[in-house]
């Protein structure tokens, strides 16, 4: 079915990426069928409707008839009113994307959206916005750009369908990945064992363009974690431990700093941008969330430094700042999806536990993201 979003979305494409215009013109060519075969079902029960009645129905048949049709038409105006979307990256070339609406409607019943083998894979999961483009990069330090309605939808058996990626080379993996709408002047990436490195935008698209490493860590065994706006002032760096450092961004050596050390079997987990001091929270797979104010963290002026105890846990997956409009959604292990609220997460003023905001059932969260109502 066609959507107001889709709209909005293959517009923005088409003035940013000329050379996609016959793709998504044959994309609009196949939802307007699925549109009109959908219109053609609705056609059919009034069709119904109004054949009965004139065969003097019983009230009762033609409540039922016209419950049906509200049905549809409610589908309709639902699926009209979608806007953002739930992209699952696993293995290899492997990638799909739902609905945020759909996602949610699961999560109200704990619903299967992956199945429990392709759960397995799921390797990043993040929210897209219409407009949005998809910055991937992956386990060997590369990046390119994607675009949302390039990817597949997820079946309903909930397996990855096949070669949604064809950027990948053999052996490559997804390692991090941004939603962008407005592109900064510098990018930030953040390395799983604490090292970061910032780029001007300009030689940042340059290597992407080329397909050359953009990270070289000096670290063993290191990956790509997250990748930021560069051009907010200070950046906070979660641990998987609940270790805490901010710093400015300014700081960061021209080739790359380690910030944080960590202690063995630790590694980041989140990063986040920090324009000003704001309440955040921070998730944990566990269904724990925990509300703080950056305050609490102390900026530093070297780098190469210990963190700061930001939460008691050490399963944080993430960090996101705090809106009392927000609802965190979680896939868990075995690919059901699970959300709550955040509207009465107090704000705590030291490092605890966090509050059980979802109770997942001994069935921990692989991923989480951030849902604000009305996206």
């Amino acid at each position: 079915m066609i959507r107001k979003s889709d709209i909005q979305w293959w517009l923005l494409e088409a003035n940013k990426h000329p050379e996609s215009v016959p793709t998504i013109i044959e994309e609009l060519a196949r939802r307007l069928v699925e549109l009109d075969a959908e219109n053609e079902k609705l056609r059919n029960e009034n069709l119904k409707l109004r054949r009965r009645s004139a065969r003097a129905t019983t009230s009762k048949e033609v409540e039922t008839l016209q419950h049906r049709v509200q049905t549809l038409t409610g589908l309709l105006e639902r699926q009209g009113t979608q806007g953002a979307t739930l992209v699952l990256m696993g293995e290899g070339t492997a990638a799909a994307r739902l609905a945020l609406s759909s996602a949610l409607d699961l999560a109200q019943h704990h619903g299967q959206a992956l199945h429990q083998q392709a759960a397995l894979q799921l390797r990043s999961a993040l929210l897209l916005q219409p407009g949005d483009d998809l910055l991937v990069l992956t386990t060997r330090g590369r990046g390119f750009w994607l675009q949302g309605a390039d990817l597949p939808t997820l079946p309903e058996d909930g397996n990855w369908p096949d070669a949604a990626i064809p950027s990948l080379e053999a052996g490559e993996q997804v390692a991090a990945a941004a939603s962008v709408r407005d592109r900064p002047r510098f990018w930030t990436v953040v390395t799983r064992r604490g090292y970061v490195q910032r780029f001007v935008r300009v030689a940042f698209e340059q290597k992407l363009a080329q397909g050359d490493q953009l990270v070289q860590s000096p670290l063993r065994h290191d990956e790509p974690a997250v990748i930021v706006d560069g051009d907010r002032s200070e950046l906070l760096l979660v641990s998987r431990w609940g270790q805490a450092l901010r710093f400015s961004q300014r700081i960061i050596e021209p080739q790359g700093s380690v910030a944080i050390d960590l202690e063995s079997g630790d590694d980041v987990a989140a990063a986040l941008a920090l324009p000003s001091d704001c309440d955040i929270v921070l998730a944990t797979a566990s269904g724990g969330a925990l509300r703080r104010n950056t305050a609490a963290v102390s900026p530093r002026s070297k780098l190469s430094a210990p963190g700061r105890p930001l939460i008691q846990a050490h399963d944080v997956m993430a960090v996101f700042p705090y809106n009392p409009h927000s609802q965190l959604l979680y896939l868990t292990s075995t690919g059901k999806l699970a959300a709550a609220s955040l509207s009465g997460l107090l704000q705590q003023d030291r490092a605890s536990r966090g509050t059980g905001v979802c109770d997942l059932a001994r069935d921990p969260a692989i991923a989480v993201v951030c849902a604000t109502e009305g996206l």
